[in-house]
Formats: structure tokens, C-alpha cells, sequence
């Protein structure tokens, strides 16, 4: 469904994304890990056609992304890590916003809105300008914007951010659900236990570079830590326990 090959991006002389290769299936939700400054938001930007890559090739649900952008943004749902909203717009309105971009016929949206208000419990405030949102509310409705045309390719950068506990578990089951419709999901996140919890595999970016790939027993395996937890595989593989341990050292703190 997300086949990525030998994608490279630099800005200057800044090689933001290097060589980096990776595929999502349809049914499968794929954690991608990195530090700031990996890559990762690099990465999405590319897959969304924000960003044209230096060489590479993308191909979403069988478009080639960087031939025909506009055809591919048609199977693509995104939620950035810091999402635009129109603060004038309620919420009602912003959607109805985003589902006309989409060519959705009005009552079949109008549908789709409300079951996405009901579901993040935003539907008594659909009518209230998005100015007075909090940071939360904000993003079920920017989550229900990207998933407003029920799209083939989910891209979630940062999706938890601003939720609390009550509805991240409400966003694992969206997750969840997505997965079951065959959907192919790329979910970008620093909130381990999330990724662990929600993924059938994790990629892990350093460097601009795809450093390890595969489920949670396969990167135990890779580096020999049978009893390892997903902070430990990502510290690993990405090379920062011994920048860590050096930096506690410099500190005159012990790891």
C-alpha cells in the first residue's frame, strides 16, 4: 500500500533523509521512531507531496506519488504534528470544510461528521468557534479532518499530542479499527508505549537513515537483548546509549 524506495532529501548540505527504504501493507500500522532531527517529519512531508524528494521513488495504493501528486493525495489521510485549523470555523464547519476538498456528496458528510463529533465527543461543541478549542480538541478534529474520506494511506505524525489519557486510549481503538479496514497506517510518535501498543512493526530513523526495521521480537533478536523493551531497542539501534552514558558522565550523574 506505502512502498518507499531509496528516498533521499537534502536541504543544503543537510542530508535530512538518506537512501531511506520502507513499505506499510494494507492492515498493518507501522511505528516509525527517531530522535529530532532524523528525518521523520522530513519523511512525511515527502510521502504527502508537501516535499519533493532529491531522488527516490514513493507509490501510494499503486500511484506513483511524485509522477501524479494529485491523484495520490486521494488516498492519503495526514494528520501533521502541528496541524492548521481555521480558528474562525466551528467545528461543524471546518469539517464540512475539509470533506467539500474531498469532493464528499453533503449528505454523506454530513453523516460522516457527526459520527466523527460523537465519537470524540466534540458534538455539543461543534457550534463553537475553534479559537476556544483547547489544544485536544484541536486535534480529534484535525484527526477527523484526515480521516473524513476514509482513506486508503494514514499518515499520524505526533497524533496523541495534547490528548489525555481517556482519549489516546480512544485514539488507540481508531488505530485499531483502521487496521481492521485494511487500511495501511504509518504512525510517527515519541510516546513508546503507544508505538508498542498499536504497531505490528517499528522502523527506527537515525541519521536520516532506516537503522533497523521489524517487529518487537525481531529487533530483540537483531540485538541479542531478549528481555528488551521498545525504549531500549530504540536507544540501541539508534546509537544513543553511548552518547547518554558520556553526557550523564559529563554531568557527573550515573546511568
Amino acid at each position: 500500500m506505502i512502498k518507499v524506495s531509496q528516498l533521499s532529501k537534502s536541504y543544503g548540505r543537510v542530508r535530512a533523509l538518506d537512501d531511506v527504504s520502507i513499505e506499510v501493507q494494507a492492515g498493518e500500522v507501522l511505528g516509525l521512531l527517531g530522535a529530532n532531527g532524523s528525518g521523520k517529519t522530513t519523511l512525511n512531508r515527502c510521502l504527502t507531496t508537501l516535499l519533493q524528494p532529491d531522488s527516490g521513488t514513493i507509490v501510494i495504493d499503486d500511484v506513483d506519488v511524485i509522477a501524479n501528486p494529485e491523484t495520490a493525495r486521494g488516498s492519503i489521510g495526514y494528520l501533521a504534528e502541528f496541524p492548521v485549523l481555521y480558528p474562525s470555523l466551528t467545528a461543524w464547519e471546518f469539517l464540512s470544510f475539509a470533506a467539500g476538498l474531498r469532493g464528499i456528496p453533503r449528505e454523506q458528510a454530513d453523516q460522516r461528521i457527526e459520527r466523527w463529533l460523537q465519537l470524540f465527543e466534540l458534538d455539543q461543541a461543534k457550534t463553537r468557534r475553534l479559537s476556544g478549542f483547547s489544544q485536544g480538541m484541536k486535534r480529534k478534529v484535525a484527526l477527523a479532518a484526515a480521516l473524513i474520506d476514509e482513506p486508503k494511506a494514514v499518515l499520524l505524525d505526533e497524533p496523541t499530542n495534547g490528548l489525555d489519557p481517556p482519549s489516546v486510549y480512544l485514539f488507540r481503538q481508531v488505530i485499531s479499527d483502521l487496521r481492521s479496514r485494511g487500511r495501511a497506517v504509518l504512525l510517527s510518535s515519541h510516546v513508546l508505549p503507544l508505538v508498542q501498543q498499536s504497531c505490528d512493526r517499528v522502523g527506527i530513523l537515525a541519521g536520516g537513515r532506516i537503522v533497523a526495521a521489524g517487529s518487537i521480537e525481531q529487533l530483540r533478536v537483531a540485538a541479542d537483548r531478549p528481555q528488551a523493551d521498545l525504549e531500549d531497542l530504540f536507544m540501541h539501534f539508534a546509537g544513543l546509549n553511548q552518547e547518554m552514558i558520556e553526557r550523564l558522565a559529563e554531568a557527573g550523574l550515573r546511568r
